[in-house]
């Protein structure tokens, strides 16, 4: 028998519940229709909304009195992740035009 600080956690594939699995759908079509900068833009929108849902959550819990320290990248750093990203896909369209 094994104690509790021997047993492996085994990973599982997380299942979403059938209401989230439509709407997860529902946005992979959108998304299918988007051009790159809508995706863009949507990505970013949904950064911004679930920052505001952790900073929410952080001042519900220090009203509370707990303490809860998460590292939240800075605007510059995210600029200079989306720049890289960038800079990489143009790479990658030069890479695919020259055979050799």
């Amino acid at each position: 028998m094994q104690s509790g600080m021997e047993r492996s956690v085994e990973p599982r594939e997380f299942e979403l519940p059938l209401e989230l699995q439509f709407s997860m759908r529902k946005a992979e079509i959108a998304a299918q229709e988007m051009t790159w900068e809508e995706l863009y833009s949507a990505l970013l929108n949904l950064y911004h909304q679930r920052l505001m849902e952790w900073y929410a959550v952080k001042a519900l819990m220090e009203d509370e009195n707990i303490s809860l320290d998460f590292d939240i990248p800075t605007d510059i750093e995210l600029a200079e992740l989306a720049a890289a990203c960038i800079y990489d896909d143009e790479d990658d369209d030069e890479d695919e035009l020259q055979p050799f």
